[in-house]
């Protein structure tokens, strides 16, 4: 199975793909189509565009306070309900250390909401592919230990951006 990633006004995005990439890979899965959202305006036309085709999309946001900026336009869009708190009614909930992600679906598709922190993903990627996998039959299974440590993760990637340097 396939996923679509939209970045909304994120800092982190190779870093966040990376960790989800990762994430799928166990599933036999992987990324098709990303797009990158700079302005609010962008948001809907890039998920209606990935959700024509795809099962799976993946939303990484700018998260400033406890969830990602895209969410409430997101939740509003979709015709969710929220309460007095900001919380979604029906929705899971990905709690990571800091900040909170959600995981929306219907009843052949799913929308993963997640802040633009590769740690805070590493928290809440675990939950959704619980959810995930039992909901499309994914096989695989994601590992309880991460593949590798976060501070090695970086490095290998400056590595790999500035080799030699």
């Amino acid at each position: 199975m396939n996923a679509g990633l939209v970045f909304y006004l994120a800092h982190r995005t190779l870093l966040c793909q990376k960790k989800i990439e990762e994430t799928l890979k166990f599933y036999d899965s992987g990324i098709t189509d990303v797009k990158i959202c700079a302005k609010q305006s962008d948001l809907s036309p890039a998920m209606a565009h990935l959700l024509r085709t795809l099962s799976i999309v993946f939303v990484v946001g700018d998260s400033p306070e406890a969830r990602p900026d895209c969410a409430p336009p997101l939740l509003k869009t979709l015709h969710i309900p929220v309460k007095a708190t900001g919380e979604p009614k029906g929705v899971l909930r990905l709690n990571g250390a800091e900040k909170t992600g959600y995981l929306i679906e219907s009843l052949n598709q799913a929308i993963v909401v997640l802040p633009d922190i590769p740690e805070e993903l590493s928290l809440m990627l675990l939950p959704a592919f619980e959810r995930l996998a039992l909901k499309f039959s994914l096989s695989g299974e994601f590992p309880s230990e991460p593949a590798e440590p976060f501070q090695q993760m970086i490095e290998n990637s400056m590595n790999t951006l500035n080799p030699g340097v």
